[in-house]
């Protein structure tokens, strides 16, 4: 299988996605998966969650060195431990569920992190805290590639530029994490890792746009962003009726 075989309709529809996804998360620091994967669970849901792990380590990987001096590395050894069993038991469900049952993870993870950030209070980036949300995370991660929220929840309290740096620098650890544990699953097919090779270009054309949002980015960005996550998040439940 050759990189241009991949390139159809479905494949753009999904670089589409991923690129919005790319801009939103180096913007304002998480939000990738938000973004895409309700989008992608829709036009080829076997390619959730792989491509978008694959797409969002090369992401990460830009973010975080072109952040680095603001990575505050101490407050990211809890989650970073916790990271590793959240994955095991987060493969092990994926290598049970259905592709439909997977749609409907997608779409409850988005509208939870909504209810979430919108109703109840930020959490204190204690070490306590930090732990319990890397193994959430690992968990959604793994299973939906939705695996920011439950980090982004507990660093609201942090200065903008260290919640990006560290967000990004944790996304590069959890993405390898999840690669890791597809790989020891036999989850990814060839067509998968080509598909998610194809996709690397679309992960810097986003970190370069996201990089241009960063100064506008403000307090009435984050109501766009919710509501284009919402409205990602019913469409892809109405797709599940649909089937």
């Amino acid at each position: 299988m050759d990189f241009l075989s991949v390139i159809d309709s479905t494949w753009y529809w999904a670089a589409l996605a991923l690129l919005a996804g790319c801009t939103i998360q180096t913007a304002v620091g998480f939000g990738m998966a938000l973004i895409a994967a309700p989008i992608i669970v829709m036009v080829n849901p076997l390619w959730v969650p792989y491509v978008l792990t694959v797409t969002a380590l090369v992401l990460s990987v830009s973010n975080a060195w072109n952040q680095r001096h603001d990575i505050q590395w101490q407050q990211l050894v809890p989650p970073m431990i916790t990271r590793i069993p959240g994955t095991v038991f987060g493969t092990w469900i994926l290598a049970l569920i259905a592709m439909q049952w997977l749609q409907v993870i997608v779409a409850g993870m988005v509208l939870l992190t909504i209810f979430v950030t919108m109703r109840i209070k930020p959490f204190a980036s204690t070490p306590v805290n930090m732990g319990i949300a890397g193994f959430v995370s690992g968990i959604t991660g793994t299973t939906t590639s939705i695996g920011g929220p439950p980090m982004a929840l507990v660093m609201q309290h942090s200065e903008g530029k260290h919640a990006r740096a560290n967000l990004s620098i944790y996304f590069v650890f959890s993405c390898i994490m999840s690669l890791i544990g597809y790989m020891w699953a036999g989850l990814m097919s060839q067509e998968q890792w080509v598909v998610s090779l194809t996709m690397v270009p679309v992960a810097y054309l986003g970190f370069y746009l996201g990089k241009l949002l960063r100064p506008w980015v403000d307090n009435r960005f984050r109501p766009v962003l919710l509501l284009t996550c919402g409205g990602s998040a019913v469409v892809a439940l109405l797709n599940v009726f649909l089937w």
